[in-house]
């Protein structure tokens, strides 16, 4: 009887040890389904979360020297684009971009008008004014075109040009083009066991792409309902416990 009043004990409080990731899963998955409609990727919480061991100077530190993109430009001048910004290298020193702190960098061209810098936070230029983000969204490869025009790939909308900096246009013909591809000439997506487990777990391969969220936001109610209901049991279980001491105390001393 008293083993399994031990084996219940810890049960108990195991469980109410696993109610914080539980909720804290839950909480972040719903958010996940969202975040582009929250702009979650527009607030900044650096400063905020730096105590968070993976957010250490070491783990920041091994961020900022992860290269992803390099251009030098015709003074001379070198750029490196980092996981975690983008630096002015200088002699032996790297001089951060502040506009850029913290944000991948994937591409870098230079522009007869500037430099265009293809980012996570979008596209940004830097010209005699200084830095600018002339367009919003997720970049990933800029190209400089034969009529000094550049083309960046933006997800979720495609190609999108400027001849200046600050105007950009979709760039809706090779979007039309690409549209109009016959069924058997389009490329087939490749599903691999590892994209086959993703798409299970997110859902995609139930619902599709544009509806997943409602299998992310389902999963994440039950984590939540769960953690809160399971909250409630093992306190309700305490109190009670507390309680029938408290009795049998008061009924043996009172």
């Amino acid at each position: 009887m008293q083993l399994n009043l031990k084996a219940r004990d810890w049960h108990n409080w195991v469980s109410a040890l696993l109610i914080v990731p539980m909720l804290l899963v839950g909480l972040t998955t719903i958010f996940l389904a969202h975040k582009k409609e929250l702009g979650l990727n527009d607030i900044d919480l650096t400063r905020a979360v730096a105590w968070l061991p993976g957010y250490g100077e070491m783990a920041m530190k091994q961020q900022r020297t992860e290269v992803r993109s390099s251009l030098t430009l015709a003074d001379g001048s070198r750029w490196i684009g980092t996981q975690s910004g983008l630096y002015r290298i200088v002699g032996n020193e790297a001089i951060a971009a502040r506009e850029l702190g913290g944000t991948p960098i994937r591409d870098l061209v230079a522009a007869p008008w500037g430099l265009v810098v293809a980012a996570r936070s979008g596209i940004w230029t830097h010209t005699a004014e200084g830095w600018r983000r002339a367009y919003k969204g997720d970049a990933w490869n800029a190209q400089l075109n034969p009529d000094g025009s550049v083309a960046v790939a933006v997800k979720d909308e495609g190609l999108v040009a400027s001849r200046d900096g600050a105007t950009w246009r979709t760039d809706d013909a090779a979007r039309q083009a690409l549209a109009a591809l016959p069924a058997g000439e389009a490329a087939m997506e490749r599903i691999t066991l590892g994209k086959l487990m993703l798409d299970l777990h997110t859902g995609r391969a139930f619902l599709g792409k544009e509806a997943e969220w409602l299998w992310i936001d389902l999963l994440g109610f039950v984590w939540v309902f769960l953690g809160v209901t399971g909250l409630y049991l093992w306190w309700r279980s305490q109190t009670r416990r507390r309680d029938v001491a408290r009795k049998q105390f008061e009924t043996l001393h009172g």
